[in-house]
C-alpha cells in the first residue's frame, strides 16, 4: 500500500515538473540594439574622425556603427521582458562629452536585428580656461 502511494506521489511530482518545464523557455534578449549615426562638429558642421562612440570609432565621414548585443535568459511564459537601458559614451579629445541614451520599458524583448538610428550628433569644442598663477 505504501509503495503505491509513493509511486503515485512520484508520478504527480513528475507531471507537475513536466508541466512547469513546458511553461518555461530559453529566450534571446536585447542588451543593446545596433546603433548607427554620424558625429559632427557643432560649429564647422564637418565630420569628426576617430571619435570614440561606445567601443567603436568614427570613420573619416564621422560615421559610427555599434553592433547589436544580446544575451540568453531562462524565463517562463507570460513574464515580461526587462527594460532596455542603453548609455553609450561619445568622447573626442578637445570636445565636450556626450552620450547616446536609450530607454524602452519593454525593450529587452526586441527581436533580433533591432536598429536604432542615432542620426547626427553634434559635439561642441570644450573651452580650455588658462590657469593664471
Amino acid at each position: 500500500m505504501m509503495t503505491l502511494r509513493f509511486k503515485t506521489f512520484c508520478n504527480f511530482i513528475l507531471v507537475i515538473g513536466i508541466a512547469f518545464l513546458f511553461q518555461s523557455c530559453w529566450v534571446s534578449r536585447c542588451k543593446r540594439p545596433k546603433i548607427v549615426g554620424y558625429i559632427y562638429d557643432s560649429i564647422t558642421r564637418k565630420p569628426i574622425e576617430n571619435c570614440k562612440v561606445g567601443e567603436g570609432l568614427t570613420d573619416q565621414n564621422g560615421y559610427f556603427q555599434l553592433k547589436e548585443l544580446r544575451y540568453s535568459q531562462f524565463t517562463f511564459a507570460g513574464f515580461e521582458a526587462p527594460s532596455l537601458m542603453v548609455n553609450e559614451p561619445v568622447n573626442k579629445e578637445g570636445y565636450q562629452k556626450k552620450a547616446i541614451e536609450l530607454f524602452n520599458p519593454f525593450g529587452g524583448g526586441i527581436k533580433k536585428g533591432a536598429l536604432h538610428n542615432a542620426d547626427t550628433i553634434f559635439l561642441s569644442k570644450s573651452e580650455i580656461i588658462p590657469d593664471f598663477k
